[in-house]
């Protein structure tokens, strides 16, 4: 089984929860950090945390000092149930089922922020209010960082990519100078 299909039931779950306690953004955001965290080294994670020769205790004790501080509870719970069920495979797709699970509730819009540098929350929060705005129903923002950007934000909405980036302008620009970018 695919691990977006194992991931689903399990972010259905953490959907129907977060959504009974107005935890839906906050939930969205930290899946994001760990779907990034992920991402960034999956060769730090991934051997640690389906080595079966390290006891499951012991990888949720790391799990705890690691993410305890920084992630909501409900993730953290989640985490351990999948180390000890051995479906880790699917952590970094939990991000992207949450998503859909909100979408198809018809709850909020996922949109992708590539940026530059992290957001501050004030420029989050108004980004995320403008874009409400514009598509008339509420939205949650995975941030994700990307320097090559230089400046700007790079949004991708519903698999459509919309940039207002530094690096989108200068490439325009070297378009109408006749450049190749």
């Amino acid at each position: 089984m695919p691990e977006s299909n194992t991931a689903r039931p399990y972010a259905r779950a953490l959907y129907e929860v977060a959504a009974t306690q107005g935890l839906e953004e906050r939930i969205a955001h930290d899946l994001g950090l760990i779907r990034a965290l992920w991402e960034e080294d999956p060769e730090l994670a991934q051997p640690f945390l389906t080595h079966p020769l390290i006891h499951v205790a012991a990888k949720e004790a790391v799990l705890e000092r690691a993410l305890g501080s920084t992630v909501h509870p409900h993730i953290l719970t989640l985490l351990r149930l999948l180390v000890r069920r051995g479906k880790v495979a699917a952590i970094p797709s939990l991000a992207p089922a949450f998503f859909q699970e909100q979408e198809e509730a018809g709850k909020a819009c996922h949109v992708t922020a590539r940026t530059a540098r992290p957001l501050a929350p004030e420029e989050r929060a108004a980004l995320r209010d403008r874009l409400a705005e514009v598509l008339g129903r509420p939205v949650t923002i995975e941030e994700v960082e990307a320097p090559d950007l230089l400046a700007g934000v790079e949004l991708s909405v519903s698999g459509r990519r919309v940039e207002a980036s530094l690096r989108a302008r200068l490439d325009a620009l070297m378009v109408q100078l006749g450049g190749k970018r």
